[in-house]
């Protein structure tokens, strides 16, 4: 049978197997670059996951591929042969994709191990009643692992299946401390391992929603014993997963033991996003704006560096006057830059750029890189510290939505706090009509200028009836189906039986008994839509009421128990009794059957379900659950989540198309990396034109990728690639180690580009700011001597002398020994030193105490990681 392209072969492989010797790293480094994918596909994979196309890869690690003790391969930066050749973006691809993957896996993979090891030893022992969550492997992975994990229940949430799971909470966590530890943080990343009595482990990852303390599970567990997290999985669409983890921790297979991996300061959404942007382009038809630049098909390829191409501009120059401070804000003026900037002869530059120094506030470096930066494709513009980066990319906003203002501006930070600081200078500039995507932001002012604000007034204008149908109707899907995933959760938790675990059954065995059910339902006469009576599509407040003995002589009691059944008030209950009673509402009610048996001849009950008495319907009971499948409501839940999943994608595709219009009317849109990446299909039906990254030198080539639409046709990117690069967390990906200086994972697109490190390849043309506003002449002539010889200062750098400082630098060498840190805190491999320490702190009061002026918010204390 064929093979659709997104689905991915299964692979023949020997499974791994745990050992209970310690994982050592491997001699001569963590890496294989022989044993690619594509050379042991037909031969035998390392393990499940060991796929060719990085689109196969599941992004979490299977339990094969924890086991898996061989060393991963990891394809270099540089071009290289092989059979793992690979050239221009399907290389870029698979080489972003596998060396964040491990930088972020690698020690979740490790802790997964090792605590396979510890639920592998301690198996057949008595759950502990204290412990020592914090564990560090071999390799010095630290991670917490708590013990004698319990399902307390499933509950069904907008994101579709959480669980609620219990654990022996040791002494320490106990109380209210827990909550105060920094275990379970909202949007951390930890791992549901299981282990069977026939020795099979299985794992399951999934995101932290939020964390329980042993005061708060009491009136459930009955004692101050046990913590709990709630949890989602990270993979909501891998329904095999879900259905093998619920029943596992429901006792349906073979008797297993459950541990929680929590692993420190891993964020699902730091890594999974982008991971999953680079298997969607990792598809031959998607396409990557400047990919025959940033990834040519050859070392010798070599594109012409064409002029931005505009599709809806009639002019082919940029109008500066929106940078004249007196100078109308509309209509032409003489200030303009042709497209055709840099092929004009360096005197005719010069004679621009003196032009552009002496009627705006831009320096002359400033003014250099905004010519050179509007008349470039794909810009690279870099700054030293204070050189007026931000002040440049505002400049040329304002420029180019002058020029071009069709379209929003795409504007791309790596942090929430880069990107709130530019898009607050842009306001203060007067562009006020900003999108900001991405719930980040600590500022208040955003507000206003967020995609859900955004949202509420576009649809106030939109009229379309067409378009609010088919949104209802996708609400009402989407509705409809969580309130069948939450009847079957609370059908999983129950330890009774429940209306939606027989309804089926009885349907088909016994249809009289269905009807007598069923017929008091009264769907009809009530919505789904309405979600105080959500649970109506579910039913079985008929059954409840049956099953524990009451019958319908009294239609008071009965219509009480429906209003309990639907959370509303005794009052709203006994209202309904009486319009009941007065024949007004409730038909079904008001015609209750007389309380005589009926004689079935096709079924076995022989008489009406509620003509029973409470010994018969308990037999019955006993009965029917005995006749179900016991993974049955398992199986229906995972099945109604899938569907759910389903219906909100496609109400979230038409809420896409409409968010799409009202971000259309902005001039800017703001969000960072990691949101771009998110949000990409959204943005890519934009058809955006112009893109502006700020902190580019920080930013990883992965992420940088992402922002790089299709549509995009001027791409400018702004940093310092000498100042701080991407974080990575191994240093065998570090270009900074001996190992790692051909993955360079580190490596930013912006350095890789302008700063390349083969002999071979042409640095690309960057534009240089040079003149520096933050620093005094002494400080910055550290930087001068080491990176920035170009470097000047401004003169406002003249400070005065600081209070009770004779020198403005100082070098202070002790031989004071650093602290040793404990091996089984998470914060092992950060250093501190409690001399320095204290030396700072008497610093600092000092003067504090030295000078009335010296302001608290002046003082800047940074420390190396």
């Amino acid at each position: 049978m064929a093979m659709s392209a997104d689905q991915a072969p299964r692979l023949s492989t020997t499974p791994n197997c745990l050992s209970l010797e310690p994982r050592l790293a491997h001699e001569g480094g963590p890496f294989d670059e022989v044993d690619c994918p594509a050379r042991l596909f037909w031969l035998n994979p390392k393990h499940n996951n060991d796929h060719v196309e990085i689109r196969h890869i599941r992004i979490l690690p299977t339990t094969d591929e924890i086991l898996c003790t061989k060393r991963p391969f990891m394809p270099t930066k540089d071009a290289q042969g092989g059979i793992n050749e690979r050239r221009g973006k399907a290389r870029m691809l698979d080489v972003q994709f596998r060396q964040l993957r491990y930088d972020t896996l690698a020690p979740v993979i490790d802790a997964c191990y090792h605590a396979s090891q510890h639920l592998a030893s301690s198996f057949k022992e008595p759950a502990p009643s204290d412990y020592e969550v914090r564990q560090r492997t071999v390799q010095g992975t630290a991670y917490s692992l708590f013990r004698d994990v319990r399902l307390e229940d499933s509950r069904f949430e907008p994101d579709g299946i959480h669980l609620r799971l219990s654990f022996a909470c040791p002494a320490h966590l106990r109380q209210k401390r827990m909550l105060t530890s920094g275990h379970f943080e909202s949007g951390m990343l930890m791992a549901l391992i299981g282990l069977d009595s026939k020795n099979t482990l299985s794992t399951a990852f999934l995101t932290v929603e939020m964390c329980q303390s042993t005061l708060s599970m009491k009136p459930i567990t009955g004692n101050h014993l046990r913590a709990s997290v709630v949890a989602s999985f990270v993979e909501s669409s891998d329904t095999g997963t879900i259905r093998r983890t619920l029943c596992g921790l429901k006792g349906l297979l073979d008797k297993e033991k459950f541990i929680i991996v929590e692993f420190p300061k891993v964020l699902v959404a730091g890594f999974y996003w982008t991971l999953k942007h680079l298997q969607l382009l990792s598809d031959t038809k998607a396409e990557i704006a400047f990919s025959n630049l940033i990834a040519p098909p050859n070392t010798s390829y070599l594109e012409q560096m064409a002029p931005p191409a505009y599709t809806d501009c009639s002019t082919s120059s940029f109008d500066l006057g929106i940078l004249q401070g007196t100078a109308p804000s509309n209509g032409p003026t003489s200030l303009h830059i042709d497209l055709g900037y840099m092929s004009l002869k360096p005197e005719e530059q010069q004679t621009i750029i003196e032009s552009v120094c002496s009627t705006t506030t831009l320096d002359h470096g400033q003014a250099t890189a905004l010519c050179e930066n509007l008349s470039r494709g794909l810009a690279f513009t870099q700054g030293p510290p204070g050189t007026g980066k931000t002040f440049l990319g505002v400049s040329l906003a304002k420029v180019i939505l002058k020029h071009a203002p069709q379209k929003p501006i795409l504007v791309a930070c790596m942090t929430n706090h880069a990107l709130d600081n530019f898009l607050g200078d842009l306001v203060k500039q007067g562009i006020t009509k900003i999108a900001r995507i991405g719930s980040g932001s600590k500022e208040e002012w955003i507000d206003k200028y967020t995609l859900p604000s955004i949202r509420k007034k576009f649809e106030k204008g939109d009229k379309s009836m067409a378009q609010k149908t088919r949104k209802d109707k996708a609400y009402n899907a989407v509705q409809s189906l969580w309130n069948q995933g939450t009847s079957w959760c609370e059908s999983l938790n129950s330890h009774a039986l429940t209306w939606a675990a027989v309804a089926d059954h009885l349907k088909v065995r016994h249809p009289y008994a269905y009807s007598d059910f069923s017929r008091y339902e009264s769907p009809s006469e009530q919505k789904a839509s309405d979600i105080r009576r959500g649970r109506s599509e579910m039913g079985g407040y008929a059954f409840e009421h049956w099953s524990t003995g009451k019958d319908l002589k009294d239609t008071e009691e009965f219509s009480r128990d429906i209003g309990s059944f639907f959370n509303k008030d005794t009052a709203q209950a006994q209202s309904a009794s009486e319009s009941s009673h007065s024949g007004s509402s409730s038909p079904n009610l008001s015609q209750n059957p007389p309380h005589v048996p009926i004689a079935y001849p096709y079924d076995d009950l022989g008489q009406s379900v509620w003509s029973m008495p409470m010994d018969v319907r308990a037999a019955w009971i006993t009965r029917w659950r005995s006749e179900l499948d016991a993974s049955d409501p398992v199986d229906k839940l995972v099945e109604i989540h899938r569907r759910y999943l389903e219906a909100k994608r496609l109400k979230r595709d038409l809420l896409d198309a409409s968010d799409a219009k009202g971000l259309a009317t902005q001039e800017v849109i703001g969000l960072t990396t990691t949101a771009c990446a998110k949000y990409w299909p959204m943005l890519k039906t934009l058809n955006l034109e112009t893109l502006i990254c700020e902190e580019a030198g920080e930013v990883s080539e992965a992420q940088t990728i992402t922002t790089l639409l299709p549509s995009i046709k001027h791409a400018i990117f702004i940093g310092d690639p000498l100042q701080l690069r991407p974080q990575v967390n191994q240093s065998s990906l570090s270009v900074e180690t001996l190992y790692g200086a051909k993955y360079r994972l580190d490596e930013s697109l912006f350095e890789r580009m302008v700063m390349p490190r083969a002999p071979s390849e042409r640095p690309f043309p960057v534009s240089r700011l040079d003149l520096q506003r933050r620093m005094h002449a002494d400080v910055a002539q550290l930087l001068r001597a080491t990176l920035y010889p170009y470097l000047k200062d401004h003169p406002s750098t003249s400070h005065l002398p600081v209070a009770g400082m004779a020198h403005r630098t100082f070098w202070l060498d002790h031989q004071e020994p650093e602290d040793i840190p404990n091996p089984l805190l998470l914060s092992a491999k950060s250093y501190s030193n409690a001399f320095e320490c204290a030396m700072i702190c008497e610093l600092v009061r000092y003067l504090l105490n030295t000078y009335e002026q010296t302001f608290p918010e002046l003082i800047t204390k940074l420390t190396c990681p």
